[in-house]
């Protein structure tokens, strides 16, 4: 009885150590769920062959509201990235993004590092325009690639259909606060890196040890083990019964 008695113990801390993880796995994957049950979410911009990409424009019409990006120099450089040195390209500008719905200024003027690349769009993984059913939003990062990914923060500016302006803002440490917000920073590439909702756990490379040895390979070896502790003893009960009955 002892034996299966830490048998069951053995299988009980491997389920309880496993649905920690698993836990947070669920939630990531019902909240992506919910986004995407009720929200439809598109770029607007196309590029020649015809394929949605990051906006590369700066003025566009959607949903009948006219959007115009301006640029207001800062005289300063901004660092080389990751993309730069690969491409071999000089780093690009540092500016002032001014945006402009049906020619009023929407939101105060932010500095962006503008793209030298031939790939992506000049404000690559800094802004982009998307539609979320019948609304436009504006994301746009607000730190720059050198900040630590604890600290960044963006901002999203919407319009509704009849033009009212509404400005979110988000952070990387408050964004369980506005899981569709966290949806449209990945969808317009301006996380830089992706992230949950929640939590980064599905953000991680898959390997044989994480998460398919742990968690739900410990799972259901603490499953089994639980289930095989409880046979073992309601057959050792049984036993005992019986037993109990033939000395009777």
């Amino acid at each position: 009885m002892k034996q299966h008695g830490n048998i069951f113990k053995i299988g009980l801390f491997l389920v309880v150590l496993s649905s920690i993880p698993l836990f947070f796995m669920a939630r990531e994957e019902y909240i992506g769920w919910k986004i995407d049950s009720q929200y439809s979410i598109e770029q607007v911009y196309e590029e020649q062959q015809g394929f949605p990409t990051t906006i590369d424009l700066q003025e566009i019409e959607v949903n009948g509201r006219h959007i115009e990006i301006k640029e207001e120099p800062t005289g300063k450089k901004a660092s080389l990235t990751f993309w730069d040195e690969e491409e071999g390209v000089e780093a690009g500008d540092i500016v002032k993004l001014h945006l402009f719905v049906d020619n009023k200024e929407v939101t105060s003027a932010d500095e962006v590092w503008l793209s030298n690349r031939d790939r992506g769009s000049r404000y690559y993984s800094w802004l982009d325009i998307l539609t979320v059913n019948e609304k436009i939003a504006i994301v746009q990062r607000l730190t720059d690639d050198d900040t630590n990914m604890d600290d960044r923060k963006w901002k999203i500016i919407w319009i509704d259909e009849k033009g009212n302006v509404k400005e979110d803002a988000i952070s990387y440490q408050s964004r369980k606060e506005n899981p569709l917000a966290v949806r449209l920073i990945g969808y317009s590439g301006t996380g830089l890196m992706m992230m949950g909702y929640y939590s980064d756990i599905l953000t991680v490379y898959p390997t044989l040890l994480f998460p398919l040895m742990f968690p739900f390979g410990s799972a259901i070896v603490g499953i089994l083990l639980c289930i095989f502790a409880f046979f073992q003893w309601t057959k050792r009960y049984r036993l005992n019964r019986a037993n109990d009955s033939d000395n009777e």
